[in-house]
Parts: C-alpha cells; sequence; structure tokens
C-alpha cells in the first residue's frame, strides 16, 4: 500500500530580517514605552500594567477606620475656615477700609474664600456619600487611572516605577534596542506574529504562499500562456488571477462527482500542508524601514537574521497515487514537481531571477552599495546551493511585489499591452494619475521596502534559505 504522506523536515535561515505581521500596531506610551537614555524601547503588558499600578493604589489607602476619621477632621477644619470667614465678612461690613481699592481688595478675597469653602464642603459631602456607599473601599477607578493618558503619567504618580522597566519585570513583554525613528511622543510599531508566550515563529501559511506564488512564476509560460494575455479584462483586480491560478494548479477533472463540490478541490496545492514553525526563543528586532527611493519611516518588529528555525513539510500521496481518486481529477505531474529536488530547483530558479532584477535595480541608484552588496553575497550563496535540497525566497512583509506576482512572466512582447491595460484597469500604481500615465516599458514596481541603518539603506526584508531535508 502506498504511503499516504510524504513527510519533510525543513531548516529554515533568515538572511535578512523577516517580518510577517500580525496586522496588529504598537501605541507609544499604551502599549510600548521608551526608555529615557532613549536606546532602548520596553514593549509593556498593558492589563499587568494596570493591575501593578491598581494594587500600588489600594496599599496606599488607609483603612475605613483612618478614612472615616480623615472625614471628620477635613469636616471640623472646614467648619472653622467657614466660621472665620462668616466673622470676617462680618468684621469687613461693619467697618470696611476707607481706601476704595483696599476694601474692593478685601472684599474679593472675602467672596473668593467663601467660593473655596463652599466647593470644598461640596467635595466632601460627595466623600462621605462615596464612603456610606462603598464601606470605605474606594472609587471603582482610582482617580489617578482615570487622569493617566499612559506609562510616563503613571511613572509620575509613582503608581508605576522607573525599576518595573526591566528585563524579568511582570509588566515587560520584551524590549528592543532602538527606538521608532518618528518622534511625535505618539508613534507605532507594526507588529509581527507571535505565539501566546511572545516568542516569534514563522507561520506555515506563509511559507506555503512562497511556495506557490515561486511555483506559479515557474509554470505559468507554459500551462497559462492564453490567461497571460486576458487577465485585464475582470472587473475585480480579486478575480484577474483566478483563471491563470486555474490552469497552473487546476487537476483535470475525469468526470462529475458529488464530492468535487467546489472547483477549490481541483486545487493541486491542498495535497500540500506546512506547518508554523517552532518559536524562537528570542526578542523581536526593531527595524526603520523606508519605501526606497524615497518614503516615509515605517518601524517594524522582525525576527531578526542569522537565525533558525525547522518547519515540517508534508505531501499528501492520495491525490495522485489512488486510482479512484485519480478517475475523479487528474493532476498529471504534480506528483514529480512536488518532490523536495524539484521544489527546490524551482525556489532556485525563482531566487536567480528575483536576485537578478534587484541587482538591476539596487544598480540603478546612488546611496545603496550595501544592497547590491547584499544581493551580490545572496548571489554567490544560491549557487553554492545548486544540486542540493536548498533554496532561497523572500517571505513576509516587505519582500516585494516581484516576489508575491508572476513578475515579468506579466510583460514583455505580446503580454505588455496586457499589463499596461491592468495598470490602469486596477489603479496598481495606488494612484490613478500615476496609474494612467504608465506606459509600455516603464518600470514597476518603481520602489522597495528597506530597512534602514545610520540613515542609510541597509537590507532588503525577508530573505531566508530553506533545506528540505529528505
Amino acid at each position: 500500500m502506498p504511503s499516504i504522506n510524504h513527510v519533510y523536515r525543513l531548516r529554515i535561515e533568515t538572511l535578512s530580517p523577516l517580518c510577517v505581521l500580525s496586522g496588529t500596531r504598537l501605541y507609544e506610551e499604551v502599549d510600548f514605552y521608551i526608555g529615557d537614555d532613549n536606546k532602548t524601547t520596553y514593549v509593556i503588558d498593558s492589563n499587568a500594567a494596570l493591575e501593578l499600578a491598581l494594587q500600588r493604589w489600594i496599599e496606599r489607602q488607609p483603612s475605613p477606620e483612618q478614612q472615616q476619621a480623615d472625614l471628620l477632621a477635613r469636616e471640623e477644619k472646614l467648619r472653622q475656615r467657614q466660621q472665620r470667614n462668616i466673622a470676617e465678612i462680618q468684621r469687613f461690613e461693619q467697618s470696611p477700609p476707607r481706601d476704595p481699592r483696599k476694601a474692593e481688595k478685601e472684599e474679593q478675597r472675602l467672596r473668593t474664600e467663601a467660593q473655596k469653602i463652599k466647593e470644598d464642603l461640596e467635595r466632601l459631602r460627595r466623600d462621605q456619600a462615596e464612603f456610606a456607599a462603598t464601606g470605605g473601599t474606594g472609587p471603582v477607578v482610582p482617580p489617578e487611572l482615570l487622569r493617566s493618558s499612559g506609562v510616563s503619567d503613571l511613572l509620575k504618580s509613582n503608581l508605576l516605577r522607573k525599576d518595573d522597566l526591566a528585563d524579568g519585570s511582570p509588566i515587560v513583554r520584551y524590549a528592543y534596542a532602538g527606538r521608532p525613528e518618528v518622534k511625535t511622543g505618539s508613534s507605532e510599531i507594526l507588529a509581527c506574529v507571535k505565539d501566546p508566550a511572545d516568542r516569534l515563529y514563522l507561520p506555515g501559511s506563509s511559507l506555503k504562499g512562497a511556495l506557490r506564488s515561486a511555483l506559479a512564476w515557474a509554470l505559468a509560460p507554459e500551462r497559462a500562456g492564453q490567461q497571460l494575455l486576458s487577465y485585464a479584462s475582470a472587473r475585480d483586480n480579486r478575480q484577474a488571477a483566478k483563471p491563470i491560478e486555474a490552469a497552473i494548479f487546476y487537476g483535470q477533472k475525469r468526470r462529475d462527482d458529488r464530492r468535487v463540490s467546489h472547483d477549490l478541490l481541483r486545487d493541486v496545492m491542498r495535497a500540500v500542508h506546512v506547518s508554523d514553525s517552532q518559536p524562537l526563543a528570542r526578542s523581536p528586532v526593531l527595524l526603520q524601514v523606508r519605501v526606497f527611493p524615497r518614503g516615509s519611516p515605517i518601524t517594524v518588529e522582525a525576527m531578526p537574521d542569522g537565525v533558525t528555525v525547522s518547519a515540517v513539510l508534508r505531501v499528501e500521496q492520495y491525490p495522485f497515487t489512488d486510482r479512484a481518486a485519480r478517475d475523479i481529477i487528474d493532476f498529471g505531474d504534480w506528483a514529480q514537481r512536488l518532490q523536495p529536488a524539484a521544489l527546490a530547483a524551482i525556489g532556485r530558479q525563482r531566487a536567480q531571477a528575483l536576485i537578478a532584477g534587484e541587482q538591476a535595480f539596487f544598480k540603478r541608484h546612488t546611496g545603496a552599495a550595501e544592497l547590491s552588496r547584499f544581493y551580490d553575497q545572496l548571489a554567490k550563496r544560491l549557487e553554492q546551493l545548486n544540486g542540493t535540497t536548498a533554496f532561497l525566497i523572500p517571505i513576509g512583509w516587505g519582500s516585494g511585489w516581484r516576489a508575491k506576482t508572476l513578475d515579468e512572466r506579466l510583460r514583455g512582447e505580446q503580454r505588455e499591452a496586457t499589463f499596461v491595460a491592468a495598470v490602469k484597469q486596477y489603479n496598481m500604481k495606488l494612484n490613478r494619475q500615476r496609474s494612467d500615465r504608465f506606459r509600455p516599458g516603464d518600470l514597476f514596481p518603481a520602489t522597495r521596502k528597506v530597512i534602514m541603518r545610520n540613515g542609510q539603506p541597509w537590507l532588503p526584508l525577508g530573505w531566508v534559505c530553506v533545506t528540505i531535508e529528505t
């Protein structure tokens, strides 16, 4: 009986910082606090910080007996102030100063004091009523927390202390060197995916998506030539790629069968499963990213470069080996294409094309020497992988439009007119005027997201080396 699954261990090494966004943002003073040295950013567990502040506030509160005594003492002092004020007003009325200016000034002082006494008495009555209602347990929400607008205010009130912002503190989730480049007092950080224990990992869906893109790029000319000439005619850009994907990935339906109730069941990639990687016991790094050559700063978290994680690739064999399954959907030669050596070869071909394109892009720009150097080294690394089951691939946020699409397969010769029409039809420049001005042969995309260091372009995002261990 044939094996149901082929299972392989994947070893994934990050060659540049990897950023798979979680979709959440961290906000200054609420989710993170910048240390006094401006060199460390502490990511805060807001719930734990509020609980700690509340506990300290409770510890500061006097006992019910002491509160009752304080209320009585306040009342006695206010009564004495009120009596003094009344006596002073009577004396003033009986014998006011002869100087009109002094008389006016004294009258104003007495009126102001009387008003303050009235307000303090009203405040006392409210406090007495609250004491009677709660038995001295205090307000539901401490006033210091209501007045607080963030971590700095809690530090000023001493409900939090500077030594709470340190490794091992119950309110610090993790910390990283540096701070967001935007220094407006309301900066934010795009957070990357982490498990419930705040450990970084690579989602299997991200790696599977990158593999799918590489396979689509490699097979599109052979399997979707006709569809590459007509994708600009879709009314909705979300539908434009469906005919291309169907031509590449869908098996041939041999007969109608109620078990094939949806076309997606014909997609061969449903037989490919990639697990999430095991978590990484390291804090994320803080990156300053810009859209090159000109763009606003973006601060993100990322998995650092130079680390290795592992995952599992599982390829179901039933759709390819079972006669009954093949009588319903024929996937042709996909069983061979999904073998480790074949997958790795396609990955290397895709990486070679991507690297060559990025080398050409950055060599056209001054001030990108570090990026050019990185891609030159990456090309050498790729050559060393020939004949192995390893390949290079970019993953995640910032890896770029080229890595996630068919890239140059959409352009050239007969397809250039279709691509220009798609740019205009789907507003692919994200600006209607720029999209409408797009012409055959124009550069697309014209920008890249790059990591900055010391104000200079430094590295791209998301390049990894994947080894399929057989």
